[in-house]
Parts: structure tokens; C-alpha cells; sequence
């Protein structure tokens, strides 16, 4: 139907504009997720629009709707649980004092409900593998776009403070905090790997990913941020487990990741210690006093007081904020009060403020997307609850509007591409 046709290439379009501004672009993604909301939901008036004239003149009218097509892609079952997570929020502000505080998280994390229901409810043949590929070229074409304008501005403050400081961490994301930058091109770099090992990535596509690839590596290791650094490590023991047990043991393919990984190590290793965090960690951690002292350990522990006082329930989506300054200001923590610091780890973030409900909720569609990926033999799809499920250990990734729109769109998007048959490898 021409009709359906042109609302998939309305909402393509837009989804190539979102990950595209994603990486360096905050203000733009709110107004472009309410035009795939908008031109969704007037694909879904018009189909009552039009189901109501069948009714009306009993003429047989070939439509689908929404939720047949969702029971088609068999995605039915993420779709309650991923929207589930959202709904149980929605249910928690009943319970919350700070409706104004409740209200803005409500608001913050819509991504979370209009993601699944917009691309869940998409006829999967509209997918080819062309367009999917594309949609993660922008998506790495805008994290370069974003490196090359980080590296200008710290050239610039450079010329002006001649100080090295100025190329590494802080000084070296003006976007978005470095553990944000940091998994956007952690990811990013992954979807390279992954499609150099895959037969369908043309010669001028692998060209491109080795001029991308050391570029991308340089980034995360100057932004130093210590949580990339684990999962760098970890997500190249995935990549030799999908090279062994997928039965790409080709030499191309182990020369790829040969030259992957003597890039990293490389560019690591001319890191100066001043300004290698992980390393500095790793020195503190030794001693069990200093990881006491260290910040995350600190509010660690007050989330872990505050989500037992408050369960099964949680303090509510509204009173998250306001729970964890009380017992900061309780246990004689007051800077920590003053800088009002979230829980600096998702799992405990949701414990604390939705309750066992919510952690389940959001721990069980972790391991949804996990036993999907490994059903429907897509590994890119594992990547990515990897690289997120590490990053939301360490810090509250969806208390923003960057961690909300890049986790919920691709956790959805992926979850669509692995029903799309051309993709089964």
C-alpha cells in the first residue's frame, strides 16, 4: 500500500536525522522524536479513518493495523516489556510527593515508550539490509563529525592555554560528558569490527572503517574514560568468541582484529600516565581504604540504604532526588548533598526509585535482548547490551536525554533487525 510506504520513508528519513545528530546535537532530537510521533500517529488515525468507512459502506478495504502488525513481527512479548518499564514509572509518580521532579523524569524518558511502539509496529519487510546498514553509517558518520569538532575546540583552548591537558577527558568532549562520548563511539567502533567481519561490507565500506577505526580508538582513549576501557576489553573477547564459534576463522578476519587490537594497545600505551584514568584507578584500588574513600563507592552505599528502606515500591520516580540528599545529609555527606548526585548506576537508579517491579522490568529486558541475539544468531545486538549494560553499572545513563534516546532507540531497533530475515547469519 503507497500509503504505508510513504509513512516508512517519513519515519526512515527522520531516523537517519536522529542518529545522524545524535553523537553532537542535543536540542535538535527532542523535535525530531515528536515528528516520528506525529507522523505514526497520523498513520494510525488514518487507518481508523479508514477502518470506520469499511464499516460504514461494508466495503472490504485491505488494512492492517498497529497492533496486527505487531503480532506479525512477533514482537509482541518486548513490546510489554519494554514499554512495561515506562508504564511502571508512569504508575510510581501515583506515590511520589514531587510531582514537578516526577513529572520532568516522565517526561525525560518518553523515548522509552514511543521507540517501541513506533518501529514494533513497522512492517519488518520494509527493512532491507541496505537500508539497516545505512542507518548505522550515519549513526558512525556523526560520531566522526563530533570528533573531528571535539578536537577543534580543544586545538583552539590549546592555542590559548598551551596545555596537553586541554586534548584529554573533560577538555576533550564539549557535547556530551565523556562516559556519554565514550559509549557512542565504543559502539560505534563495534558496528565497524562487526561489519569488517561480515561478507556483506563492499571494499570502499572497508576502507573507510580502517581510516574510521584508529580515529574512533584515539578518541575513547583520551577521553580516559575508565568504564570504555572495560568494555573495550571485554568487547574484543566477544569478538573473538564470534570469530570462533560463528566459524569466520578466516585470516582476513583474524588480520582485521589483529590490526584492531594493535591499534588500541598502541594508542594506549602513549597515553601519559597523568591522564590515564583507569590506570590511576587501578593503583587507588589496591588499598581497601582509598576504595572506600572513592566517590562511587560512597553513593553506592546511600542508594543501597535508601532503596532497602523504600522496598518493594521504591521512593517513586519523584522522590528519587530527594531520598538520596536525605540520607547523603543523614550520614554527614554533604557535598555530595549539595551536588545532588543520582545513584551513578541504572540498576540501583531503578531499584531506588521503581522497586523490585521496575529492576525487574529493566533487568529482564537486558536479558531479552541477550537471548534474542543469541536465538536469532545477531551479534550486533549483543554488542550493544554489552556496551550499555557495562556503562549502566557505573553510571545512571538514562537520568539524561543522550543515555535515554541512544539506549531506547537501538535497544528497539535492534530488536527489529533481528526478526528481519536477511540478517540471520
Amino acid at each position: 500500500m503507497k500509503r504505508k510506504k510513504i509513512h516508512f520513508y517519513i519515519q526512515y528519513i527522520v531516523l537517519l536525522f536522529i542518529v545522524f545528530a545524535l553523537p553532537f546535537q542535543r536540542t535538535i532530537t527532542p523535535p525530531l522524536i515528536l515528528l516520528l510521533s506525529f507522523n505514526w500517529v497520523v498513520e494510525v488515525l488514518t487507518d481508523s479513518l479508514l477502518s470506520g468507512v469499511q464499516l460504514f459502506t461494508k466495503t472490504p478495504l485491505t488494512f492492517d493495523s498497529k497492533w496486527k502488525t505487531i503480532k506479525e513481527n512477533r514482537l509482541t512479548f518486548p513490546l510489554f516489556l519494554f514499554v512495561g518499564l515506562f508504564a511502571w514509572l508512569s504508575v510510581s509518580l501515583i506515590y511520589s510527593e514531587d510531582l514537578k521532579w516526577g513529572v520532568n523524569d516522565f517526561v525525560l524518558k518518553l523515548p522509552l515508550l514511543a521507540f517501541p511502539l513506533i518501529l514494533f509496529s513497522t512492517d519488518l519487510k520494509h527493512w532491507t539490509v541496505k537500508r539497516i546498514k545505512l542507518l548505522f553509517n550515519i549513526f558512525i558518520l556523526g560520531c566522526l563529525i563530533t570528533i573531528f569538532y571535539n578536537l577543534y575546540h580543544s586545538y583552539a583552548n590549546y592555542v590559548e592555554d598551551p596545555n596537553i591537558a586541554n586534548f584529554f577527558y573533560m577538555y576533550a568532549s564539549f557535547i556530551h560528558h565523556p562516559s556519554y562520548s565514550s559509549m557512542f563511539y565504543v559502539f560505534g567502533l563495534a558496528v565497524m569490527i562487526y561489519f569488517l567481519l561480515n561478507k556483506q561490507t563492499n571494499i570502499v565500506e572497508k576502507i573507510a572503517y580502517f581510516l574510521f577505526i584508529p580515529i574512533f580508538i584515539g578518541e575513547i582513549v583520551v577521553l580516559s574514560s575508565k568504564t570504555a576501557f572495560i568494555t573495550l576489553f571485554l568487547l574484543f573477547i566477544m569478538l573473538i568468541f564470534y570469530i570462533v564459534f560463528q566459524k569466520r576463522i578466516k585470516k582476513i578476519n583474524l588480520l582485521y582484529f589483529l590490526i584492531v587490537i594493535l591499534i588500541g594497545w598502541g594508542l594506549y600505551a602513549f597515553l601519559p600516565k597523568n591522564f590515564n584514568r583507569f590506570s590511576n584507578q587501578l593503583e587507588k584500588s589496591q588499598h581497601i581504604g582509598s576504595i572506600k574513600q572513592d566517590t562511587r563507592y560512597v553513593i553506592w552505599s546511600n542508594a543501597c540504604e535508601v532503596a532497602k528502606e523504600n522496598l518493594p515500591w521504591g521512593t517513586g520516580a519523584g522522590d528519587v532526588k530527594a531520598a538520596l540528599k536525605l540520607n547523603y545529609a543523614k550520614n554527614l555527606h554533604f557535598d555530595y548533598y549539595l551536588r545532588a548526585y543520582n545513584c551513578h548506576n541504572q540498576y540501583l537508579q531503578f531499584l531506588v526509585a521503581l522497586g523490585i517491579i521496575g529492576f525487574l522490568l529493566f533487568v529482564g529486558g537486558q536479558l531479552y535482548a541477550l537471548f534474542i541475539s543469541c536465538k536469532k544468531k545477531y551479534f550486533l545486538f549483543a554488542i550493544f547490551t554489552l556496551v550499555v549494560s557495562i556503562n549502566f553499572l557505573t553510571e545512571s545513563m538514562l537520568e539524561r536525554q543522550a543515555g535515554v534516546v541512544f539506549f531506547a532507540l537501538f535497544n528497539t531497533l535492534l530488536c527489529v533487525f533481528a526478526f528481519v530475515e536477511p540478517l540471520k547469519e
